[in-house]
């Protein structure tokens, strides 16, 4: 039984009111670009690289000390002087690993002439110690005279050193020997002989490990 025309222009008013109504909504959820409430993303933001740890780890490593000669308590040196040799032996009972520019540092020094005969006298005329810390250069010590280092006969002094200039990170300790040595046996002339040698220690500076 057909319809009568206003009931049907009725449904179909109503059908394109649904069809339009989805239109709507489909366009709003293709052309917006806002997320709909209550679907934002829940993922927390990817951790920043901890540089600020890494760097302060960096700066409380302390710089290490370097080892030096009288780390043990003692060195021996051996310089060639012609037909001879100075073999000078460098000793201390400090702490040579707690040395600072600060402290007063204790050095004994003993010089024995080498591969000599014997029948040449040899003497010392000068010994001398200056210290160079990088800034200042100084005089520790000169012994002027006429010591007697013929073999077996040797020559042992005891060295001060005082404190270098605040903040030094090593201290250049040089030696110099000034030889007479006898031209002939008994014969009363000499030439000289100069024997140089540097010893070089390191210092504990703030901050740094031994």
């Amino acid at each position: 039984m057909p319809l009568p025309r206003s009931v049907a222009a009725g449904m179909a008013a109503a059908m394109l009111c649904v069809s339009l109504s989805g239109c709507g909504s489909l366009q709003q959820l293709t052309s917006s670009s806002k997320p709909l409430l209550g679907d934002e993303s829940t993922s927390a933001p990817s951790a920043a690289p901890t540089v600020a740890a890494t760097g302060e780890a960096k700066a409380n490593k302390a710089p290490a000390r370097p080892s030096g000669p009288l780390d043990t308590g003692t060195v021996t040196h051996r310089l060639k002087q012609g037909d001879f040799s100075v073999k000078l032996t460098y000793w201390t009972s400090d702490n040579a690993k707690l040395y600072t520019a600060e402290s007063t540092k204790t050095i004994n020094v003993s010089a024995h002439i080498e591969d000599a005969d014997g029948t040449h006298r040899i003497t010392v005329s000068t010994f001398e110690v200056t210290q160079d810390d990088g800034t200042t250069r100084a005089a520790v010590t000169t012994d002027s005279g006429k010591f007697d280092v013929t073999p077996p006969y040797p020559y042992s002094t005891v060295v001060t050193v005082p404190p270098a200039t605040s903040g030094a990170k090593s201290l250049t300790l040089s030696v110099r020997l000034d030889l007479l040595v006898e031209t002939a046996p008994k014969s009363n002339s000499y030439y000289r002989s100069t024997a140089l040698d540097t010893l070089t220690l390191p210092l504990l500076t703030d901050g740094a490990t031994r």
